[in-house]
């Protein structure tokens, strides 16, 4: 069998013009907040298919997103070439980080890219009550962060894809950064994705909306709501039968 087909390779779908681009990178993690965030970054800035990453890594499955078949590691791009995103809904396999991030930096600083920005999630329990979008980063990359309102994470360690693809950069000339916020792991966590794009637009001014998000994030809320207090009347119900059996 041919060598080539087990080649990792970006193989783009058209000629494209780069003009130091900051890509957005979400990946199967915790909550799979990484992964929504980017979908929904691709969605509402139109940003349109450009590459994708073919690897033996990669299992050989199709997803089907916008009414077309694609490949699970995708690539997109604004028409101006400065706001990009790549998104895979597939595990890839440990023995293949290496390698697929490897080959996604050469191709990341062929075309000049400016910065990579991993979105992920850190796992927790039921909803976090209170939560922010926290940075991982160099020194003097976190300074500048901090001046858009976005604190450095205290200590974390990212791995997958994205954790591979920070590794890449810590030897490149490509500046790498990492956005969290705290995930539910119990249930769908709109929210999550709410706090990371509202730090893409302080840090990057983008200006996405948020109205379906935060939109979500009040339906959860009210659903949660609602079972808090079925549950509650269940327990009051269940304490008066028991005073009345046993007075």
């Amino acid at each position: 069998m041919p060598d080539h087909l087990f080649e990792t390779k970006v193989v783009e779908l058209e000629k494209f013009q780069y003009s130091k681009p900051v890509i957005f990178g979400g990946f199967i993690g915790p909550g799979l907040a990484g992964v929504v965030t980017t979908g929904y970054l691709i969605e509402k800035l139109n940003l349109h298919e450009i590459a994708h990453v073919r690897s033996q890594h990669i299992p050989p499955v199709v997803v089907f997103v916008g009414a077309k078949l694609r490949h699970p590691f995708r690539i997109y791009s604004d028409p101006s070439g400065k706001v990009m995103a790549m998104i895979c809904e597939m595990p890839i396999d440990i023995e293949g980080l290496y390698e697929v991030s490897s080959v996604l930096l050469n191709w990341a600083e062929m075309i000049r890219a400016g910065e990579i920005v991993i979105l992920d999630g850190v796992p927790v329990s039921g909803i976090p009550q209170e939560r922010q979008a926290m940075s991982v980063a160099n020194e003097g990359r976190i300074k500048e962060l901090e001046t858009k309102g976005v604190r450095a994470i205290q200590s974390a360690m990212l791995s997958g894809v994205g954790g591979a693809v920070l590794n890449q950069c810590l030897t490149r000339k490509i500046s790498g950064v990492s956005l969290l916020t705290p995930v539910s792991v119990d249930i769908p966590d709109p929210g999550a994705s709410l706090v990371l794009v509202k730090a893409i637009n302080q840090i990057y001014g983008l200006n996405i909306g948020t109205e379906e998000l935060e939109e979500n994030v009040q339906k959860l809320n009210a659903r949660l709501s609602e079972l808090t207090q079925q549950y509650s009347k269940l327990t009051d119900q269940s304490a008066d039968k028991e005073k009345q059996l046993y007075g």
